[in-house]
């Protein structure tokens, strides 16, 4: 079986898994210190947030979810799978806590509880080297097709700012890379850290193209119902935001800042 059809037939797995049942109040919390272990999701794709090299799981989230889950006095456990069914997982029961640089929209805030954020940074448009005199901003997008990962607050602030844009969407952040670097799109959004450490690694071939689209603050996702869960999270990032854990994994993985709330 291809590493292709491997994933597809785990999602299929993972998405017939019966569904837990809700746990109410403290409930969930207990269960968490009696088993032990925090069940994360995250992508595994999103690079330097979380990626598989050389057979591995590594990145910004993952030491975060790490140090969240010590702080926590129990070990992090990952499962990683795509985005489009990330937060369907987590409402059925089947992780404890999404971790993937997921921002409190309204719509999201009906379905889920959010930590207080851990890292500040934005949407920001990456487009060809050649391409950077053509597009600044959204009024650029009128006509143009734009790439984004399906089912994201980017593809929402695509169609809410850029109404006449052609929007692509994407499975994972690989993909919609590749697509832009083949010409199957003019530009693509993602994350404005990302945007950065995407053109080091293509060597400016894709590159960051204006000032940054929109502001996004990341937090961890709960199910509803989960206080006590939901405040253990919120003191173990406050403790890890004091003690400058965050800060030295910012440098680690960013060498930069994106961890403190902008002035």
């Amino acid at each position: 079986m291809t590493l292709a059809g491997w994933k597809g037939w785990a999602l299929c797995a993972l998405l017939l898994l019966p569904q837990a049942p809700a746990l109410a109040g403290g409930e969930e919390w207990a269960r968490i210190r009696r088993d032990g272990a925090l069940q994360i999701g995250l992508e595994g794709t999103f690079p330097p947030y979380s990626q598989l090299a050389s057979g591995q799981l590594q990145g910004f989230e993952v030491d975060f979810g790490r140090a969240l889950a010590a702080q926590m006095g129990v070990e992090a456990r990952f499962q990683t799978m795509v985005w489009d069914h990330m937060l369907d997982n987590l409402a059925a029961g089947r992780m404890d806590v999404v971790i993937n640089q997921v921002v409190a929209t309204p719509e999201r805030r009906k379905r889920f509880e959010f930590s207080i954020p851990y890292t500040y940074s934005g949407l920001q448009l990456v487009v060809r080297k050649p391409d950077l005199p053509r597009f600044h901003g959204a009024g650029d997008l009128a006509g143009a097709h734009v790439g984004v990962s399906a089912g994201t607050n980017y593809e929402q602030w695509l169609r809410d700012n850029a109404p006449q844009a052609h929007i692509h969407r994407y499975p994972d952040d690989p993909t919609k890379y590749d697509g832009l670097r083949r010409g199957e799109v003019d530009a693509i959004v993602i994350n404005r850290l990302a945007a950065f450490n995407l053109a080091q690694k293509t060597q400016g071939e894709l590159a960051p193209a204006g000032r940054m689209l929109a502001r996004e603050d990341a937090c961890v996702v709960l199910r509803k119902g989960s206080p006590q869960l939901l405040a253990a999270v919120n003191r173990a990032i406050g403790h890890l935001q004091r003690d400058g854990t965050l800060q030295t994994l910012s440098r680690k993985w960013f060498k930069a800042d994106i961890v403190s709330r902008p002035q």
